[in-house]
């Protein structure tokens, strides 16, 4: 399990980086939008994003973890880290690139993930007694 999220935790950072690359144009200034978000037993992170560049990490530990992150922006990031009892995710984009991964760990795991872009990518990977998730992809 260990070398899977190392494994996973890789490929999140190597696409984040092609995204980042991808929107990083010379013509114009862009604004970006990076967070940072470390819940020990908190509650629900809710965050909205509305950058050009719109990154996000949510790391969480405790018996109940919620998250809740929306981005609207031309490159759009997600990774949200879930360790508790129970675990529930959602995650919406829309932009030109959108990425987004969810891993939980716990008794029950429910994730969405929600991406409107010409490139879309999602990953979800669950580790719990009960586990759900759905992920819809559309291009315009």
């Amino acid at each position: 399990m260990k070398r899977l999220l190392k494994r996973l935790l890789g490929s999140a950072c190597a696409a984040m980086f092609a995204l980042c690359s991808a929107g990083a144009g010379s013509a114009g200034a862009q604004t970006a939008d990076i967070k940072t978000i470390v819940s020990v037993g908190g509650p629900p992170v809710v965050l909205n994003q509305n950058s050009q560049l719109n990154m996000a990490g949510v790391f969480m530990i405790g018996g109940s973890t919620g998250a809740t992150v929306t981005q609207n922006g031309t490159n759009n990031a997600t990774g949200v880290l879930q360790f508790g009892g129970t675990n529930s995710a959602s995650i919406g984009q829309a932009g030109m690139n959108n990425f987004a991964f969810v891993g939980q760990t716990g008794q029950s795991a429910t994730s969405l993930i929600s991406q409107l872009g010409a490139m879309n990518t999602g990953a979800v990977a669950q580790f719990g007694a009960v586990n759900a998730s759905m992920i819809v992809q559309t291009s315009p």
